[in-house]
């Protein structure tokens, strides 16, 4: 049985595995952002950090609270509120630390810091410290599979047959670089499914199953499908809200068509 409890900014909703827990930390910041809570028997483990002052502050009132101790956190693409990880142990790939300390988490951070001012922490950069290796991963007590997506990385949690990725979001514009990174997002997905994860966490939607992974294929397979066909950035974003009347994130579309066609 899930609950929910209403924080001082933002919600958590606790599923409970019996080994384990899982606290989804919904943000409702202005970016839609979520960041995990992995509770062992011991310990505790954070995926991905809250980017926004009044998020940090509600996330360390509800660590404080539960009476464990959490001295690692894994950080995949939301770098931005180390000042509040101070003595944790930070986890990442090769590749994410590098994305992370000026490649294009790094980037991406300081244009949110630019759009939104000091209230989002972006000053404030988590230095990977901790090598996470492709494959099983323990950390805290806590058994982890990683699977290196370059910049990136997912990261299965065997217990709560999970798996953490950045974005997927049912009815949510999704931000593709090119016609190869459809496909590799579409052959990702498809793992999923093979996989038969019960639980799919993201960091810009809540909690998700089986349904939002079969949505989001056909999603990506119309937008290759769109970028092909149409002959201007303006064409697609309109063919693709057609396609898609009651999806969220045109920022994300917007971007999408940047990367599509250019000037």
């Amino acid at each position: 049985m899930n609950t929910t409890k209403n924080l001082s900014a933002g919600t958590v909703t606790v599923y409970d595995f019996g080994k384990i827990k899982l606290h989804a930390y919904d943000t409702k910041d202005a970016l839609c952002d979520a960041a995990f809570i992995v509770e062992g028997e011991n310990a505790l483990v954070g995926i991905e950090l809250p980017a926004f002052t009044e998020n940090l502050d509600a996330w360390k009132e509800y660590i404080a609270s539960l009476k464990k101790p959490m001295n690692d956190i894994i950080i995949s693409d939301h770098p931005a509120g180390a000042d509040y990880i101070k003595g944790m142990n930070v986890w990442g790939t090769e590749n994410a630390k590098k994305s992370v300390s000026g490649g294009t988490a790094f980037g991406i951070t300081q244009g949110f810091l630019k759009a939104f001012g000091p209230a989002f922490r972006g000053n404030f950069v988590a230095s990977i410290k901790n090598i996470l290796h492709e494959g099983k991963n323990t950390v805290a007590g806590i058994d982890f599979v990683i699977y290196d997506r370059g910049s990136s990385f997912d990261v299965e949690i065997p217990a709560a047959n999970a798996i953490y990725t950045h974005m997927l979001g049912k009815y949510v514009h999704s931000i593709i670089g090119s016609d190869a990174h459809a496909a590799a997002i579409i052959e990702i997905l498809e793992s999923y499914q093979k996989a038969g994860y019960k639980y799919i966490l993201s960091s810009h939607a809540n909690v998700e199953e089986q349904d939002a992974v079969t949505e989001k294929i056909a999603y990506v397979k119309k937008i290759r499908e769109l970028a092909a066909q149409c002959k201007t950035r303006d064409e697609f974003i309109f063919a693709a809200e057609t396609a898609f009347p009651n999806y969220v994130g045109k920022n994300y579309l917007e971007m999408t068509a940047g990367n599509f066609f250019k000037g």
